[in-house]
């Protein structure tokens, strides 16, 4: 109503435009809105109609064109010469009131039908202090009239009942177990005989209690039966009865009967709870507006209010003026303050005031006040007004207010994007500034059109399915996290995002709306893929590289082995708890004291630990270990931890004893190879004629030798020269005269090493004085090689025989006396240099077709292959 009268044309009224209206009316105006019920203002001559909203009930189809009509034009069906003397009345200055004017009035279906109002007239003054309007308040009480005057019919008739005789007429037995008659008079089924059930019959069960009790008692007296109590009706209804008995005595003072009345008080009763519902009604619509009215004399410093006002403030209730400073002593300093300023300063009649007050003292304290009033139009230090209490609307306020502030202030410092959106429509409700830079999007941008298809179309085609899964996981109540990728809008720059979303839900638990934290996890995510494949790359090296692994905290001597450290140790993968001791037991006894003291050093040093070592595994093979390690150190130089590396070198060191092995067997054959080419050069400067023939010579035997050489050059450590191999290098020599040697004998021979040279040298004596004078030098000459191998039991080990012999060879005719030709140094290599150097037996025969030679030599102990 206020607004419709702002906003009505006064102009066209006796009123004149709102802007003329005059302080006195408009503070009338303005505690007539403020009233809880029913209020009119009838103003001027004319009596041009204001009223409040609680009014339109009353007002029904006339409403709004009441508004700034004449009582006369507005209520032609209710204002009449009785009306138009109470206003007279009223506009002289005196002030009335009326209970239970009843009034035909129409109702919304244009039907006029009688309501019950209390009302009550006061004039309303100008400056000058005459009367200029009427205010009209109203209660209705149609419903407690009509209750009311249902009580009073009900009363009426009883009374025309009991003096026309309309009670239910009844007698009952002296202990009232029987009912001997009854007149029902339609209340009741009529009795003519006695019966026994008639409590079970006519009482209801909720009162049969109650009646048995009263009988009791008075029986007891004797005295008078007197209770109302609920019967159940022929027609099946409860009515209710009020019912008096008196005892009939005999003539011996005893009681002989009852004799009693019973008058139907169900209407009395109906009434009676209409009326009490009626009353209930009324105080409920009377306190539902929580409001408390005051008023307050600047000019007397009193201060008047309703009970409500009084228990708002914390303050006795009084019907008389208190002074102002009980009331302003128990406000904060702040509000004391901002009343002490609208006391202390010139009031402008019908100025308003509004304002909110804190109660910090007395029964009150802590309770926060909210107050409307107004300057009295006629005395300007009157003000009156209204108040409610806001202090749960204050704190939720104020709750909110920081829980906002910091939330904002949160999502400013917050480098992740914090949002909220509409369950239903996915619209944004909340974005934090961390959103632009993460998106690339302004926050105006970001809640432009449609922002959930604005916001998943930056997500990556590939991604999309997952992040709207997580949509719809969401949406239908559960918490998700999901990771993908967007083109930033800024820059399209490709980034990680990883969010956490998490339902919001309303009082009746659906989901209303979607919370969600967003975090650019690009940098993160990239290091983590880089770490993943350095992880991956120094696992495949680990791998290959067959390195085992071990992370030591020395503090409590929990112990991490990589799955080749197991390995390496002889241990199945988890096989053991890894700790140092377990290290420890598998070092080969002789090695574990010195590994125990290095690395001792090494922690108190603060050097890196390297050593190697033998570890026995579990099938008693030995291996070698290389160790490598490092300690880490706390602020006090105590040392925590230590993280290192081993590889197996069982290969390396197997192979560097075996090179010790053969720099020495290549040392002692490069002596005796030296001692063979002294001693050659030795006898062929001695036997030989000239340098040319020391030359040629020197030359062939060198080349004998460097075969001999090539042959032992390629063997490995546990291989051997054969016979075969060597006969054949001397035999390849000889340019095509090999084709007249026959060769008879076993493959394979194994020679030892130490005779190679020596017998090579022997056999090439043999092949030269073949080819210069015997077989292998004349047409039709044969060569005849055999060689058996034969073992022994003595123990000595096996041995070579070879025969060598020549036929068809001319022998030319020389002097006995005279040297051999071929006797010369070949045949002093074998029967002097084989038997010294290689335990030889040997013979060599100048027969009469050629030259017959036996060498036997002890060979390897495998003998052949």
């Amino acid at each position: 109503m206020a607004e419709r009268i702002r906003s009505f044309d006064w102009a066209s009224t006796a009123l004149g435009a709102l802007s003329g209206w005059p302080p006195e009316l408009l503070s009338t105006v303005e505690t007539m809105l403020a009233i809880p019920g029913p209020a009119t203002l009838l103003w001027g001559d004319a009596y041009l109609q204001i009223y409040n909203d609680a009014y339109i009930d009353i007002a029904r189809d006339r409403h709004p064109h009441l508004l700034g009509r004449p009582a006369a034009e507005g209520w032609p069906d209710v204002y009449n010469d009785d009306a138009a003397q109470r206003l007279a009345t009223v506009r002289a200055g005196g002030s009335l009131s009326l209970a239970g004017l009843e009034v035909a009035l129409r109702d919304a279906g244009g039907r006029y039908e009688q309501r019950t109002f209390d009302i009550a007239w006061s004039p309303v003054r100008d400056a000058a202090g005459a009367v200029t309007a009427a205010l009209q308040t109203l209660v209705e009480v149609t419903s407690h009239r009509r209750a009311t005057t249902r009580m009073r019919e009900s009363e009426a008739r009883l009374r025309v009942l009991a003096e026309t005789g309309d009670h239910k007429l009844y007698r009952m037995s002296a202990d009232w177990r029987q009912l001997l008659s009854m007149e029902g008079k339609g209340l009741c089924d009529d009795v003519s005989e006695p019966i026994d059930d008639w409590i079970e019959r006519y009482v209801t069960p909720e009162d049969r209690a109650d009646v048995a009790a009263a009988a009791t008692a008075a029986i007891a007296g004797p005295t008078m039966f007197e209770l109302e109590y609920r019967i159940q009706r022929p027609d099946g209804s409860i009515g209710w009865v009020l019912s008096r008995a008196v005892p009939l005595l005999a003539a011996d003072g005893t009681v002989a009967e009852w004799f009693g009345a019973a008058l139907d008080v169900t209407a009395r009763r109906n009434a009676d709870e209409v009326l009490r519902r009626s009353e209930e009604l009324r105080r409920i619509a009377l306190d539902g507006g929580g409001l408390a009215a005051w008023r307050v004399d600047l000019a007397a410093r009193q201060i008047r209010g309703d009970a409500r006002f009084f228990g708002l403030c914390g303050l006795p209730h009084s019907d008389e003026g208190r002074p102002i400073e009980d009331f302003t002593d128990l406000l904060s300093p702040a509000s004391a303050a901002a009343v002490a300023r609208v006391a202390g300063r010139l009031i402008t009649p019908g100025e308003e005031f509004d304002g909110e007050l804190e109660i910090a003292a007395g029964p009150g304290a802590g309770r926060w006040l909210r107050w409307r009033g107004r300057a009295d139009a006629a005395s300007a230090t009157v003000i009156q007004g209204v108040v409610f209490d806001v202090t749960e609307q204050r704190h939720a306020v104020a709750a909110v207010r920081d829980r906002e502030e910091l939330l904002r202030q949160f999502g400013d410092a917050s480098q992740n994007a914090l949002w909220i959106r509409d369950a239903a429509s996915l619209q944004w409700r909340y974005l934090t500034t961390a959103f632009a830079t993460i998106h690339g999007l302004t926050r105006r941008e970001a809640l432009a059109g449609d922002h959930y298809h604005r916001w998943i179309e930056q997500v990556l085609p590939e991604d999309r399915p997952a992040v709207e899964r997580a949509v719809a996981q969401v949406r239908d109540g559960e918490h998700v996290s999901v990771d993908y990728r967007i083109l930033r809008a800024s820059d399209g720059e490709t980034r990680w995002l990883r969010t956490i979303e998490f339902p919001i839900r309303d009082d009746d638990g659906r989901v209303a709306m979607i919370g969600g934290i967003a975090a650019d996890v690009t940098a993160s995510r990239l290091a983590r893929e880089a770490l993943e494949r350095s992880e991956e790359r120094l696992r495949s090296a680990v791998e290959v590289g067959g390195i085992g692994l071990w992370d030591w905290n020395i503090a409590t001597d929990e112990v991490h082995w990589s799955d080749q450290h197991y390995m390496l140790q002889g241990f199945a993968v988890g096989e053991v708890e890894p700790s140092y001791a377990a290290w420890l037991s598998r070092l080969h006894p002789d090695d574990r004291g010195q590994a125990e003291v290095l690395l001792q050093a090494a922690m108190a040093d603060r050097t890196a630990y390297a050593h190697e070592y033998r570890v026995i595994h579990p099938d008693g093979s030995p291996h070698w270990h290389a160790g490598r390690g490092r300690f880490f150190y706390d602020d006090d130089g105590r040392p925590v931890r230590m993280v290192g590396a081993m590889i197996d070198v069982t290969a390396r060191r197997n192979w560097d004893e075996r090179q010790q092995v053969l720099i020495a067997e290549l040392q002692h054959r490069t002596r005796n190879l030296i001692g063979v080419v002294q001693s050659l050069v030795d006898n062929i400067v001695r036997t030989s004629r000239d340098l040319p023939d020391v030359r040629r010579r020197l030359s062939d035997r060198l080349q004998a030798l460097a075969r001999a050489q090539g042959l032992l050059s390629q063997l490995s450590e546990e291989d051997r020269v054969t016979f075969d191999a060597v006969l054949d290098a001397e035999l390849a020599a000889l340019d095509g005269n090999a084709a007249r040697v026959t060769r008879r004998g076993p493959p394979g021979v194994r020679l030892r090493s130490s005779t190679v040279q020596t017998l090579a040298m022997a056999l090439h004596e043999l092949a030269t004085n073949a080819v210069k004078y015997g077989a292998l030098g004349q047409p039709g000459a044969r060569l005849a090689i055999e060689w058996r191998l034969e073992r022994t039991n003595d123990g000595s080990g096996p041995w070579l025989h070879i025969d060598w012999r020549e036929s068809g060879v001319r022998m030319p005719e020389q002097d006995p006396s005279a040297t051999t030709a071929g006797s010369g140094q070949g045949r002093e290599l074998i029967e002097r240099a084989l038997p010294y150097q290689l335990g030889a037996r040997t013979s060599y025969t100048l027969g009469a077709d050629g030259v017959w030679c036996m060498i036997s030599i002890p060979v390897s102990a495998r003998g052949e292959r």
